[in-house]
């Protein structure tokens, strides 16, 4: 429930604190004195888009703050862990609207987004205004609501349902975008075999281009290498010559370390190494020289090569490596748009086993769905019966569909608000009074299945007077002996039934305009159920069938 309600440079609001309480608290006031304005502001505290026309004229901005009592609330716990939010039995909610038309939220003073906002707070507290009426009116949302009423009674049959429908509509999706490319594909068919078939001829290896271009590097070089390797051996291996020296070298280094021991064990150790290496690499370069054959042929042939393996890379915009995977992705492809035909056939099939298994589940969903709404008929039915219709019918009009998300059938709620006058759609209903009672009765149905903690009502009791108002406002008590119920209202007997009433009422302040709240009792309560009574001369009489009406409504 909402424990608290602040509001700070809001609309026509400077500042205002409202506490409020379990029951039915009535907000009144004269019309302009800023009621829904108090709506509009716990608004922002369940997410409803922000602009910057709420802030108050000469201000940067506009903050609503609420505390709720969520002691009793497992599923708002539950999301706050989720997410991370500090949890108590009391949760914090902020927003702050800013003059450049920004927002922030918080909650528990920590930052959230509007969705994560929406999220949470759509299982604590429910405004019905016009917006409402609309959504309730309108069938495309008749066959949610009723899902919501039905509560768990089908949901296993629901989701294998919806997990059906989304793997059909999966597989149509892939048959049209088939049957679309079908003639695309075939031409291009021609061009990917005509590139399969020449990248495929020229037999390519990888990383064959570096290897061939160092193979005509030595032959292109053949003299100069071939000079450059006898000239080392020769170095190497001649009398005089680095070997020779080094090996005597290395010799009377032993004798000097035989006269000064370990002085220069190192350096001969060294020397020993080095001369073996320097051995080493004349084999080596023995056998390179050995190896080294120059054939003009054969450097013809790889030029030739390499300039066939530069031509692909710049036609196909890949290097060699690239091109070799590329091969099997265009292979992969003929295999594809060549089986396209199979492949067609084989998703056309699958497509018609989805669509019985989808008919099947469908079916079901229908018929768990039919009788539950035969529940929910007699509750709606029982409820506006109370509220004084009593000849009304009221129906749920199913209507067999193609298969959509919901289901392979519409609902509409049907209603005859009078004897002998035919079903027609609620939002054919021209009377102010019975569109209003319809609401209450639905919202009533609702408001618990969905299992909030509280609801507000923006002057649903719009249009009704005398016994029926007296219905409607026993039917908001009702309510609210399950969940908190806020209720703007112009109604004498919804004020008189009120377990609390706040007056609303704008004043000017300088050369400003205030709004302020003033919580009603005894005397000053019998005075504003007198002002409603009359609507412009509180006289004796009215005082006295006031204080009358708030007896009668306590006992």
């Amino acid at each position: 429930m909402l424990v608290s309600l602040s509001i700070q440079q809001f609309a026509i609001i400077e500042s205002l604190e409202i506490e409020l309480k379990n029951g039915l608290t009535v907000l009144s006031g004269e019309t302009g004195a800023g009621k829904s304005i108090i709506i509009d502001a716990i608004g922002q505290l369940i997410g409803v888009r922000a602009s910057n026309t709420m802030v108050r004229h000469g201000e940067q901005k506009a903050i609503v703050q609420g505390v709720f009592d969520i002691e009793d609330n497992q599923k708002v716990q539950q999301l706050l862990e989720e997410k991370n939010i500090p949890l108590d039995d009391f949760m914090f909610v902020k927003r702050e609207i800013f003059k450049s038309g920004k927002s922030l939220c918080k909650i528990n003073n920590q930052l959230v987004t509007l969705g994560e906002l929406r999220e949470v707070m759509q299982e604590l507290l429910d405004i019905h205004g016009q917006h409402e009426t609309q959504h309730l009116l309108k069938p495309k949302y008749h066959i949610m609501l009723l899902d919501e009423y039905a509560e768990n009674a089908y949901t296993s049959i629901y989701d294998t349902y919806r997990t059906t429908y989304f793997n059909y509509k999966e597989k149509l999706k892939e048959l049209e975008q088939l049957q679309q490319k079908d003639e695309a594909l075939l031409q291009r068919l021609d061009l990917i075999k005509y590139q399969y078939k020449e990248l495929t001829d020229k037999n390519l290896i990888k990383d064959e281009k570096e290897q061939l271009e160092e193979e005509i590097h030595r032959l292109q070089n053949f003299e100069k290498l071939n000079e450059a390797l006898s000239k080392s051996i020769t170095l190497l291996n001649d009398e005089g010559k680095i070997l020779e020296l080094l090996f005597e070298f290395k010799s009377q280094l032993s004798e000097v370390n035989q006269i000064l021991p370990g002085k220069f064990e190192k350096a001969k150790e060294e020397t020993e190494g080095l001369y073996y290496i320097l051995d080493d690499v004349k084999h080596s370069l023995h056998d390179a020289l050995s190896n080294n054959e120059y054939d003009e042929q054969e450097l013809n042939n790889m030029q030739t090569r390499v300039n066939e393996i530069q031509f692909l890379e710049r036609k196909y915009g890949k290097s060699l490596n690239e091109l070799i995977p590329f091969i099997e992705e265009l292979n992969t492809e003929i295999n594809k748009i060549e089986n396209l035909e199979a492949s067609t056939s084989q998703l056309q099939n699958e497509i018609e086993i989805l669509y019985q298994e989808l008919m099947k589940y469908g079916a079901l969903l229908s018929k768990e769905r039919r009788r539950v709404a035969q529940q929910l008929r007699d509750n709606i039915l029982d409820e506006i019966h109370h509220l004084e219709m009593k000849s009304a019918n009221f129906e749920m009009a199913f209507v067999n569909t193609e298969p959509t998300v919901e289901g392979i059938e519409s609902l509409e709620f049907m209603i005859s608000p009078n004897k002998g006058e035919p079903l027609k759609s609620l939002y054919k209903i021209a009377s102010g009074g019975e569109l209003s009672r319809i609401m209450l009765a639905l919202k009533s149905i609702f408001a618990e299945s969905k299992g909030k903690t509280a609801i507000l009502f923006d002057e649903v009791d719009t249009g009704v007077s005398g016994k029926v108002a007296q219905k409607m406002a026993e039917k908001m008590h009702e309510i609210s002996n399950h969940i908190q119920v806020i209720c703007i209202s112009h109604l004498p007997q919804v004020a008189a039934i009120s377990d609390h009433h706040l007056y609303i009422e704008k004043i000017e302040h300088g050369d400003r305009t205030v709004t302020t709240v003033t919580e009603l009792d005894g005397d000053m309560r019998i005075q504003e159920v007198a002002r409603m009574i009359s609507g412009v001369e509180v006289t004796q009489l009215t005082l006295e069938h006031a204080a009358e009406l708030i007896a009668q409504n306590t006992k």
